[in-house]
């Protein structure tokens, strides 16, 4: 009994993962670090295992996300496109995204730190 006592204080001691570290396929954890063994589709905002691309591809599922099945963006404007779609939903996922983007002036969008600010605080609001 006081070992099981132990084991079971010790298996709920750990640290808890954010829900955004399971895969929406197959719900295993990402594995650390989490942008390398993972990709995040900017269709439906969900960040899908490297496992799961992997038999997607397989099954012949090249230019869809396996998540929603939305077609891939093919440049760079159809991309943003997406995201900004996301956003105006209330997507907190694709405001943060966004705010990234903004912070880091990737996707055609120009660096700008205020507004990715703005965009980070929108998205821990919601």
């Amino acid at each position: 009994p006081a070992a099981q006592n132990l084991e079971r204080a010790l298996m709920t001691s750990g640290h808890e993962r954010p829900e955004g570290h399971t895969c929406p396929i197959c719900f295993l954890l990402i594995e650390l670090p989490v942008g390398e063994h993972s990709r995040r589709n900017v269709c439906c905002m969900k960040r899908v295992c490297n496992g799961c691309l992997l038999e997607a591809r397989r099954r012949g599922i090249y230019n869809s996300c396996p998540f929603c099945r939305t077609h891939r963006p093919s440049d760079v404007a159809s991309a943003v496109a997406m995201i900004l779609k996301r956003v105006d939903k209330g997507d907190a996922d694709a405001i943060k995204h966004l705010g990234d983007r903004y912070y880091h002036g990737r996707q055609g969008l120009a660096k700008d730190v205020p507004r990715a600010i703005e965009l980070w605080t929108e998205a821990a609001e919601l």
